[in-house]
């Protein structure tokens, strides 16, 4: 079953502050951690219509388990540094539809 997430950052200062090259250097750390726990980062930019800002959006094709993993270890790539809270939602693609 396939899954999309949609992750809402609330930025910090030291988010706002960041050059454009240490954003770039975050986004493909990002990047490459999702890819080893079977995700792929198809967005990481500005969210608008929403509080927070920026958001990911993140597709999947294997358990949900996977994006909780994930999730688990972006503490070690900075994200208390960057973000102070976040919130997802989740699709499901049903083949019904």
């Amino acid at each position: 079953m396939k899954h999309m997430f949609i992750r809402y950052c609330q930025a910090t200062e030291a988010w706002n502050n960041a050059t454009v090259e240490d954003r770039k250097n975050y986004s493909a750390k990002l990047k490459e951690s999702a890819k080893e726990h079977g995700l792929d980062l198809i967005f990481f930019g500005l969210a608008m219509g929403v509080i927070e800002s920026p958001a990911w959006v993140l597709t999947l094709e294997k358990s949900v388990d996977n994006y909780l993993k994930w999730l688990m270890t972006t503490g070690e790539l900075g994200f208390p540094d960057y973000f102070s809270a976040s919130r997802t939602v989740t699709l499901y693609d049903r083949p019904w539809l």
